[in-house]
């Protein structure tokens, strides 16, 4: 019974330092990847308003057999796509905007806080236009959140460099059968 009162002391003292360190770590994080595609910006921005072929392209839908899809009306705001993960999880990405550069997206992962993510699209070179993929995560002062908050990029960039790479093959018409 001794060592009850010391435990519970070191466990609050940890406690209180994780929170003191957690208090130091940004709010929000962002990860982002990017990849050159030959050509111009209008065919990768035409792709990227296109929901309906990014099963095409996005590995975060790849295996996914019962996707919703909604097209991004005129007015470049309230497309959407819908659909459950190999888990059973009920997703969704709904389209903020449009614009000659790009687009703003909003996705929620099951029950999770929606976090914003979007494409920028910009000729950067005469041969080559730049497509970045960046998503923003907004954090709860938990520790635990903001020590997830420096492992989010390890966790996303994977999975994003890997749908940038097989968009650009589609755009490039290379492995194509």
């Amino acid at each position: 019974m001794k060592w009850i009162k010391p435990f519970l002391i070191g466990i609050a003292g940890l406690f209180a330092v994780m929170l003191g360190i957690s208090a130091l770590m940004p709010s929000r994080v962002m990860t982002s990847r990017w990849v050159r595609v030959a050509g111009d910006a209008h065919a990768p921005l035409q792709e990227v308003r296109n929901l309906e072929g990014w099963k095409d392209w996005n590995s975060l839908l790849a295996a996914v057999t019962d996707m919703k899809v909604i097209p991004v009306p005129d007015t470049g705001r309230g497309g959407s796509i819908e659909w459950t993960d190999p888990r059973g999880g009920k997703n969704k990405m709904e389209v903020a905007g449009t614009s000659a550069h790009g687009i703003l997206t909003y996705i929620t992962l099951g029950e999770s806080r929606p976090f914003e993510s979007g494409f920028s699209i910009e000729k950067r070179h005469a041969d080559s236009t730049q497509i970045v993929w960046y998503i923003m995560e907004d954090l709860k002062w938990y520790p635990w959140e903001k020590f997830y908050g420096m492992m989010a990029e390890d966790m996303k960039a994977p999975l994003m460099q890997e749908s940038l790479d097989r968009l650009k093959v589609k755009l490039e018409g290379k492995g194509t059968d």
